[in-house]
């Protein structure tokens, strides 16, 4: 049995921090109802699109009822309450106000169930003055300082591959509302929980922060350059142009590292700081190989060199065992979809994953939205009741 196995989770998200908050919530074990508009929303029309399909979003909801509903009809919200009496979690990233707006705030749902956990997500904070201001990742990147911190050799900031404000804000909305499952178990109630994607972001600088608020000046650690003008900290191109990532840091890694290379005449030469005549050293070294030929001779040799995987390397780096990252959904128009799980593993026999077996996938919407119904107490007259009404959907879309 899974840690959240029996926790029923509201969800209300439709952008990258929520969708992903609520997988990851999902995985560990609770039971999730997807709550979408009448209509599909950006996400299915998201890239990658296979025959009509949107891997980006069948990505983020393996395991998910789907509940497909009028939110500004009467009828609609009084679905959500019922729901919320028997919910133990609601999660969403609207900008702050609308559920409010809606009928189905956090001030409104805890007199229904006052053990529900409501958890916010959006840029600035439920409080910010900036509360109302659009954003998406690279705003809050630029914002945070952290876009500053990686520049290319002009000077110009280099926009991350990886989306550094959406997974950090999915993954500290997860960990606070497990927190305050937790806390609901002894004061027997919920609460608000307001996630901000720009102090989400801000977090990561959390140490360079700390040697600024102190002395006042920016860190040299933090300029952008420091960290790649360290010799035994960069990246080097090898000979067939792939690159060849050095972290020898400490003294004794830093003497293999010199071994390893035929250069033990540089192990006194151990950098202390920046020093731009050895790394162009080794930059002549690290050139006269195949990155291939390099992982050989760094095999086994514990020193902090690697490399600079593509992602299909990255997927086959680790060998295949009890706990796999490769989770999959069976899909009826795309068949069976490989997929990255949320990387959190369980030592204990009973809660090993089965990877023989798929995850689950609501793909027929009114299918999903007519079992969610009757699981609280709605009968197929009033149910299509709903469907003429335009509460819900007459049909799949």
């Amino acid at each position: 049995m899974l840690p959240l196995t029996n926790i029923t989770l509201l969800d209300f998200t439709h952008l990258l921090p929520g969708e992903l908050c609520s997988t990851i919530l999902t995985d560990l074990g609770c039971n999730t109802i997807r709550v979408e508009s009448l209509k599909p929303g950006l996400a299915q029309r998201l890239p990658p699109i296979i025959e009509g399909e949107s891997l980006y979003y069948w990505s983020l909801h393996r395991n998910k009822k789907r509940i497909a509903i009028n939110l500004k009809s009467k009828e609609g919200i009084e679905i959500i309450n019922r729901l919320v009496e028997k919910a133990d979690v609601v999660l969403e990233n609207f900008r702050p106000g609308v559920m409010s707006r809606l009928g189905i705030g956090y001030g409104k749902l805890k007199e229904i169930n006052e053990k529900i956990v409501f958890c916010s997500i959006s840029g600035y904070g439920q409080n910010s003055k900036y509360r109302l201001r659009p954003g998406h990742d690279l705003n809050f990147q630029a914002e945070s300082g952290v876009l500053n911190s990686t520049r290319q050799t002009d000077g110009r900031p280099l926009v991350s591959g990886v989306l550094v404000s959406d997974y950090m804000s999915a993954l500290y909305a997860a960990l606070s509302v497990v927190s305050i499952l937790f806390e609901r178990e002894k004061i027997g109630k919920g609460r608000h929980v307001d996630i901000s994607m720009f102090d989400s972001t801000l977090a990561t600088q959390s140490i360079l922060s700390t040697a600024l608020l102190y002395t006042g000046e920016e860190p040299k650690e933090g300029n952008p350059a420091y960290r790649d003008q360290l010799a035994n900290y960069s990246v080097y191109k090898c000979k067939d142009d792939r690159y060849l990532a050095v972290a020898s840091l400490e003294p004794q890694f830093w003497s293999i590292f010199c071994e390893r290379i035929s250069r033990p005449d540089l192990v006194d030469a151990y950098p202390l700081g920046p020093s731009k005549k050895l790394k162009d050293l080794l930059e002549v070294e690290i050139a006269k190989k195949a990155l291939s030929e390099w992982i050989e001779i760094f095999a086994d040799s514990n020193c902090c060199v690697s490399p600079v995987n593509t992602l299909e390397e990255a997927l086959n780096f680790l060998p295949a065992d009890d706990y796999s990252m490769i989770t999959h959904i069976m899909h009826p128009i795309l068949g069976k979809v490989p997929q990255l799980r949320t990387p959190i593993s369980f030592c204990f026999a009973e809660t090993k994953r089965d990877d023989n077996k798929n995850d689950k996938l609501a793909f027929d919407i009114r299918a999903a939205t007519t079992s969610v119904l009757q699981s609280v107490g709605y009968d197929e007259k009033q149910i299509n009741d709903f469907a003429d009404k335009g509460v819900i959907l007459a049909k799949s879309v």
